[in-house]
């Protein structure tokens, strides 16, 4: 998977984190949480696709060891 395809996926999988957002933002406005988790929220889109994107990231044993190993 190149680095493309991964920063997409990564991204994407982040949406249903966007999408509370507004449920957030009307919570904090009626008083039902408090208004620091919106400023947590960004931070936590980021962690979330950055671990995405580096968990995606192909292992030595998918790309081949690199070496030929002769009998």
């Amino acid at each position: 998977m190149n680095r493309r395809t991964r920063m997409r996926v990564a991204l994407a999988s982040t949406f249903p984190t966007l999408l509370a957002v507004p449920v957030i933002c009307l919570l904090a406005a009626v008083g039902a949480v408090p208004w620091a988790l919106l400023l947590a929220l960004p931070v936590a889109l980021v962690v979330h696709a950055a671990s995405s994107f580096f968990l995606l990231k192909p292992r030595p044993s998918e790309t081949g060891s690199g070496c030929t190993s002769t009998v």
